[in-house]
């Protein structure tokens, strides 16, 4: 099973780093309480989707490339019908 919740706070916490910008600064600047932050920064708490949505507002990332994409599975071409 893979840990898409991980993948994604591990994204935006490299964002932030990035950045340059602190927790608390970050926080700050999307209204959400500092030390709630960091403990879904450091994986301690499960990011609720107000919050998510915030913080992809302010990277300026779009919700959708953090939604896998579906693996279809390819199929042989067709063969026609023997004669």
């Amino acid at each position: 099973m893979v840990d898409y919740e991980g993948r994604i706070v591990m994204r935006l916490e490299q964002a932030r780093v990035h950045r340059g910008i602190s927790v608390a600064e970050l926080a700050r600047r999307i209204g959400v309480d500092r030390k709630r932050l960091w403990r879904v920064l450091n994986g301690q708490r499960a990011m609720r989707v107000d919050e998510f949505v915030k913080l992809c507002a302010f990277f300026g990332v779009g919700i959708k490339s953090f939604i896998p994409k579906a693996r279809t599975a390819r199929r042989p071409p067709e063969r026609p019908p023997r004669k």
